[in-house]
């Protein structure tokens, strides 16, 4: 949603309890804004698609998974040549399982509005 820049003729009331008023309160001041300036500014915020993003994540584990398996049956079926093999998968499990732990790091900050 876009600011308008032009008059503010609408009004908007909410029912707080005086905890929450308090930390609001607080919150504006400490960022320097007037209440109205702060409570605007925190809501005309788009709305995240956190499904999505939960999906994403779902899918990297999911990859990650089908990995182990992959990794777990040929070292099973291959004991006496695993080892190089099995360096190089390790390491791509690794890559995949540092995207995940990225992308969980991404989705965490969000939701905590960093």
């Amino acid at each position: 949603m876009k600011r308008s820049e032009g008059e503010k003729s609408k009004r908007l009331s909410v029912r707080l309890t005086p905890e929450e008023w308090d930390f609001i309160r607080r919150q504006a001041e400490e960022s320097g804004m007037v209440l109205s300036d702060f409570v605007r500014s925190r809501m005309l915020v788009p709305v995240r698609n956190k499904k999505k993003e939960y999906r994403e994540v779902a899918t990297q584990i999911a990859r990650l998974g089908n990995n182990v398996n992959q990794i777990a049956r040929w070292a099973n079926s291959h004991k006496s040549t695993a080892d190089g093999q099995l360096v190089i998968m390790l390491a791509r499990l690794n890559m995949l399982l540092a995207a995940v732990i990225d992308e969980l790091r991404k989705i965490r900050a969000r939701i905590k509005g960093e």
